[in-house]
């Protein structure tokens, strides 16, 4: 069995959704959309939106409708990933929801699905994503690439074609033809174009998904080992070779879903994760021995390799590369800023007090962090605080805040969803949008997309 049919068949017959999977789902589609609709207010989705021409009845949320499928899912990727306020996933290294989910709402308004199917395609599309991803998103990740774009597009073909309910040589075809669509390379953080990255990888996978369905039904073939065979898609991206993918490996997929084991991360910061499990802990000695800013004297960041490779920017200059740098996020929370887009400016980052305290912060390999099981993510971190008394205070963080070990409540996610679309849509409809996405498996994917838009008063 190749890895496209075994994705295929399980696309075509998933494991059915407990009220666990539905659960966590909506949380991460909640979570999600509230990006959507802040980042829509950014330069870059302002940017891109003015060379895609209005043609269509799909929805960007927070600005209205008007654009093909394909177009409203590149864009809606883009705003959703751009303030880096979605979710994460240990097993790919990267951001499972916002890769796949504005493909899905795409098609699902096109297609007019029930919330229900949409939630059932979610946890098909996160679950081939993460799935690929245990299998190599280290690689990817050690050669440069973007694993969330690498894996998402494949993740988003395989929710799409979900939807659009191809029979299973159409869905090998589907996914032979997304294994040549990814792309995105990690030099570009810190940069507009990693979330253009997610936009690609989101908007691809309509489109294609149809492709494939009709060029399948026209006769056309694409190689059922597009993934693993030889000059594959897992050899060309990762370098690695794998055996034939059999029943015992495809017993695996939704056996459990990825988004419950080892689950999807809830970002509490607009920042890259690989600072979060730094600054959780950072905040975790500063509740405890109650220490001031101008008692530092240094603090030192124990971290993998894989973690250190993310985070580009440790002394940043711009409000994009200030996602990358532990010692802003640090500042942030020691000058009682509150950690939101809104603080990720030049002027916040070259205040002398923010100064000081991202150059007393350094970065350190930690090799005990490198090599950890896939479920350990970028690994741990530990934290060593050094004061101008010479006191020192130390601390590990193995996973960060929002991660199924130390979750965020339903309450705060609210919260902080409210925080998001409140600026956009106001009191009222943040609200009213709110609770249409905790019912989401009752309503539909269109009157969903309809309440991410302004009511014009």
């Amino acid at each position: 069995m190749t890895l496209s049919e075994a994705f295929a068949h399980f696309i075509q017959h998933p494991v059915p959704l407990g009220e666990e999977e539905v659960y966590l789902c909506t949380r991460s589609i909640l979570d999600t959309v509230g990006a959507m609709v802040l980042g829509s207010r950014t330069g870059v989705v302002e940017k891109a939106a003015r060379v895609i021409p209005r043609a269509g009845k799909a929805t960007l949320a927070g600005i209205g409708g008007g654009f093909s499928a394909r177009d409203a899912a590149f864009l809606n990727g883009i705003s959703g990933h751009e303030l880096e306020l979605d979710d994460t996933s240990s097993s790919n290294l990267g951001h499972p929801t916002v890769a796949v989910l504005p493909a899905l709402l795409a098609l699902g308004e096109e297609l007019n699905s029930p919330g229900e199917e949409l939630i059932r395609a979610f946890a098909v599309a996160t679950e081939v994503e993460c799935k690929l991803g245990r299998l190599c998103a280290h690689a990817l990740h050690e050669r440069g690439w973007h694993a969330s774009s690498v894996t998402g597009i494949v993740g988003a073909a395989a929710g799409a074609a979900y939807l659009l309910k191809l029979k299973e040589k159409e869905l090998v075809n589907c996914l032979g033809i997304a294994a040549s669509m990814a792309a995105g390379v990690r030099e570009n953080f810190g940069t507009d174009t990693k979330s253009l990255h997610i936009g690609k990888a989101a908007a691809d996978a309509p489109a294609e998904g149809l492709l494939a369905a009709c060029l399948a039904r026209e006769g056309c073939t694409a190689s059922s080992s597009a993934l693993d065979g030889r000059e594959g898609y897992l050899y060309e991206y990762s370098g690695l070779r794998f055996d034939p993918f059999g029943s015992d490996w495809y017993k695996t997929l939704g056996n459990r879903y990825d988004v419950c084991t080892p689950g999807f991360a809830i970002k509490q910061y607009p920042s890259c994760s690989s600072t979060h499990r730094a600054v959780d802990a950072f905040v975790d000695l500063a509740q405890v021995h109650h220490f001031q800013p101008e008692d530092i004297a240094s603090i030192r960041v124990e971290l993998s390799a894989a973690a250190l490779r993310e985070l580009v920017t440790p002394e940043p200059r711009t409000g994009d590369e200030a996602k990358f740098s532990v010692g802003f996020q640090v500042a942030l929370y020691l000058s009682g800023l509150d950690n939101m887009p809104d603080n990720y400016t030049e002027k916040i980052i070259f205040r002398p007090d923010i100064q000081r305290i991202i150059k007393a912060t350094h970065l350190c390999h930690a090799e005990r962090y490198d090599a950890l099981p896939v479920d350990m993510g970028v690994g741990p971190a530990f934290v060593s605080v050094t004061l101008l008394d010479g006191t020192e205070y130390h601390t590990e963080r193995i996973y960060p805040v929002g991660h199924r070990t130390d979750p965020i409540s339903d309450q705060a996610l609210e919260e902080k969803f409210l925080r998001c679309t409140r600026p956009v849509l106001g009191e009222e409809q943040a609200r009213v949008l709110c609770r249409t996405l905790w019912k989401l498996k009752d309503d539909a994917v269109t009157n969903l997309m309809r309440q991410t838009v302004p009511i014009l008063r």
